[in-house]
């Protein structure tokens, strides 16, 4: 016992620099987790939409069990098959009108479409414009 914590006295700056290491190493690890977690995530809800889009329907949720247990064989749960797309006389119920979000983009872009108060004198930008197109020293 003496002989490892002589060992240790001696190297003690080489053993807490592996130990820096190993942590190091943990964190890595788990923020790669965390980051394919997220990447999984997102791909899941670009997919659902994706067949949102495309078939017209609401699908089913999946548990995170029978997600896991699909192979890569079977292909990707989103691919839409012939089966899973709906008749084509099949009408989408309406909404009861417009969200806030799309009314509200709707008077940001007409507010950005309203001109500018025409002032005295040109617009700037057709004046650099004509600058810029005029040969140089007229």
């Amino acid at each position: 016992m003496r002989e490892i914590t002589a060992w240790m006295q001696s190297n003690w700056y080489e053993l807490g620099n592996l130990f820096a290491e190993f942590v190091f190493l943990a964190v890595g690890i788990w923020f790669a987790r965390k980051v394919l977690r997220t990447l999984r995530a997102s791909q899941e809800q670009v997919g659902t939409l994706i067949k949102l889009t495309v078939a017209g329907t609401i699908p089913e949720r999946q548990s995170t069990n029978t997600a896991a247990e699909r192979s890569f064989v079977t292909g990707s749960p989103y691919w839409i098959t012939p089966s899973d797309a709906p008749p084509a006389d099949q009408s989408r119920p309406l909404d009861d009108g417009p969200s806030r979000f799309s009314a509200a983009g709707h008077s940001i872009v007409a507010w950005l479409n309203t001109p500018m108060s025409s002032g005295s004198g040109s617009n700037p930008l057709r004046k650099a414009i004509r600058w810029l197109q005029s040969p140089a020293g007229s």
